[in-house]
């Protein structure tokens, strides 16, 4: 583990290799007697920090605690402890040198471990943190941040980026409510139309004087510059119909009275105020390649909808994380050759993760040629990113990301999935490179609970799971984000379905999310993956894991946000699925699976871990307990017969032969 975090000659024991002031700190600081030199496992210095390790080889001797609940760094717990020994070296070091450490204790075996955290500094108690899987969070690269969310409690500058996206799309919404009296419909619309007149006219603020200059009002003059560049080769869109559809969508803004009449508390128009918001707090984030993995129209959106009521939320559209959409695409290892469908694409937010790993993949295998690398870049923004997207607004909103983000803009359809063909995706193009008939990869979030009733079975999310495997070549892979009960198989046509998917397609593994996933929607659900045109072996080992602490939780007032442990467990997550890492079956069970079984962790959950003598010993004492409460409470003849009952009892058996015992 250290070694996968840059540290392959970490100081040991007696630390003699080490810089002065950390092999001068351990003199008479033995965990045993308190005088003899410290002898701590392992040592490394990372960035401002100092990291302190001690092993145990018993899962049990992981920590142990006072009376009052602390790490105890008295004799003999921190010579018997892995936790209580990192702490004591910590302790001495903090107090030593003035170096802020972090203290580890990994008791267990390489299969079956715990690894327990604990932060030190001079002159305050150790704090524990939360466990980890692995030293990821100690890398020289991820160990300030790691400080400043699990020990300061600050958000992960991930987080602090968002919130800042978020607050100027609370900041539009008000306005557009309060100025325009706009409908919510018309809100991410209207952002998207902007956005592309920004980029076709990076001077359009110049020109929005509200004074109807050369007879156009400033909503004609936005949806003009959008027009222009949607009909422009630079934009290349493709046919004329997808533009038609943009262009309907963007429409209103020409006509829209209180858009473009000049408000008297803003001294200018709604429009020209709007897009100087947009100019100033948005264009630049959106269009910066620093930002490709986030959906930043995608968490417009989201804000739209979340104050707009049933705009989004009654037509079972569901948001996908921007995390979650990095996770999904890596599980599935997504790479620079792939030809990536999106079925349900809302806006793109799988598409632009995707994209992001391409662009990285690309970029590692072709940087010594930098022509290579552009005719690279150049052929997976227009022949490998697919989208389709069947409702107008969520069409609009997508397609702009997908512009701005400069790829895949010619692939994103407006259709519905269940129409669409392989010659929607696949014209004759004679500028494609090779043969590309067949999708490789797949990233969806379909619809939720749009099967209600028979007429509807058909719209279920296994049937858009179904449908996508058959655009997928032999040994393409598909990822899947779906409710828990898709995976149950509730109704006859799910069951069937269920068989008909084993039979021609492989079930690699189901992953239970974090419960919040969805925060604010109550939807649990689990992470599905396929192998397609490989019928499911019966033997085949499926994996089932558990992974609801994924490293995010909820803080109030503001959503769900990385702990400081995200990293951690992602990294610890892709060793089990991709690399066969074993674990107890708490985390994860691989077993053999029918279409008849539910497709989930809970499941197949058996407890794998022998018990502890301390849970021999509880339910012993609570056996003892109950019968001392049975007697005292006058009924222990129903546990301890007496003889009369004992003698009724072989009475009946000798009249019927039958053995009453139980």
């Amino acid at each position: 583990m250290l070694r996968d975090i840059g540290f392959s000659r970490p100081w040991e024991q007696s630390c003699a290799d080490a810089p002065a002031y950390i092999y001068n700190a351990l003199e008479g600081s033995s965990k045993s007697n308190g005088s003899g030199r410290g002898k701590p496992e392992f040592v490394i210095e990372s960035g401002e920090f100092l990291v302190v390790i001690e092993d145990k080889a018993r899962y049990d001797d992981s920590v142990g605690l006072d009376e009052d609940g602390q790490i105890d760094t008295s004799y003999p717990a921190r010579a018997n402890y892995a936790l209580n020994g990192a702490v004591h070296y910590a302790l001495v070091f903090a107090q030593r040198t003035g170096k802020k450490v972090f203290a580890v204790g990994v008791a267990g075996t390489e299969n079956h471990y715990e690894m327990t955290v604990a932060f030190v500094e001079a002159g305050a108690q150790p704090r524990q943190l939360d466990s980890l899987e692995t030293l990821t969070t100690f890398a020289p690269a991820n160990i300030d941040e790691y400080y400043r969310v699990a020990v300061r409690g600050e958000l992960p500058q991930e987080e602090r980026d968002v919130r800042e996206i978020r607050k100027v799309a609370a900041i539009l919404h008000e306005g557009m409510r309060n100025h325009a009296s706009l409908e919510n419909e018309h809100k991410a619309t209207l952002v998207s139309a902007i956005l592309l007149a920004l980029k076709y006219r990076p001077d359009l603020l110049d020109d929005l004087t509200g004074d109807q200059r050369n007879g156009y009002k400033d909503g004609e003059k936005v949806y003009n510059a959008a027009k222009e560049y949607l009909e422009s080769p630079e934009a290349d869109l493709g046919p004329k119909q997808k533009i038609g559809i943009m262009l309907d969508r963007f429409s209103f803004i020409k006509r829209h009275v209180l858009l473009n009449r000049r408000n008297k508390d803003l001294g200018r128009t709604p429009m020209r105020h709007f897009t100087e918001i947009l100019d100033h707090d948005v264009f630049e984030v959106v269009s910066d390649p620093s930002y490709s993995a986030f959906d930043v129209l995608g968490n417009f959106y989201g804000e739209f909808v979340k104050y707009g009521g049933s705009d989004g939320n009654s037509l079972g559209i569901v948001l996908t994380p921007h995390h979650v959409t990095d996770l999904m695409s890596e599980l599935i290892d997504v790479n620079g050759d792939d030809v990536v469908l999106d079925p349900t694409a809302g806006s793109g937010a799988f598409l632009i993760a995707a994209m992001r790993r391409m662009f990285d993949d690309a970029i590692r295998r072709n940087s010594h040629d930098a022509k290579s690398l552009e005719g690279k870049l150049d052929e997976i923004k227009k022949f490998r990113l697919y989208g389709v997207e069947l409702q107008d607004k969520l069409f609009a909103v997508g397609t702009t990301n997908m512009i701005l983000r400069g790829d895949g803009k010619a692939n994103f359809q407006r259709h519905n999935f269940f129409d669409v063909t392989r010659a929607d995706f696949f014209p004759l193009n004679p500028d494609r490179p090779g043969k590309l008939e067949d999708f490789t990869k797949v990233l969806m979030n379909p619809p939720y609970s749009q099967s209600k009733g028979k007429d509807t079975r058909h719209l279920s999310e296994l049937s858009f799971i179904h449908r996508a495997l058959s655009f997928l070549g032999v040994r393409g892979r598909l990822a899947a984000i779906v409710p828990q009960s898709a995976m149950v198989g509730k109704t006859k046509e799910d069951r069937e379905l269920k068989a008909r998917i084993l039979k021609d397609h492989t079930l690699d593994a189901v992953l239970t999310m974090n419960p919040d996933t969805f925060h604010g929607i109550g939807t649990h659900v689990v992470v599905v993956l396929f192998t397609a045109g490989v019928p499911h072996p019966a033997t085949k080992k499926t994996a089932f894991v558990d992974f609801q602490d994924d490293g995010y939780k909820v803080r109030q007032h503001i959503g769900l946000i990385d702990d400081g442990r995200a990293a951690d467990r992602r990294k610890h997550l892709l060793e089990v699925i991709k690399d066969g890492v074993p674990d107890d079956t708490r985390f994860v069970v691989r077993s053999e699976v029918t279409a008849t079984d539910e497709w989930q962790h809970s499941y197949f959950y058996f407890d794998d871990q022998p018990p502890a003598y301390e849970d021999f010993y509880a339910t012993v004492a609570d056996y003892v307990t109950w019968q001392v409460d049975m007697h005292t409470h006058g009924l222990g003849n129903f546990i301890a017969p007496t003889a009369e009952v004992e003698n009724e009892v072989a009475a009946d058996e000798a009249a019927t032969g039958e053995d009453f015992t139980v």
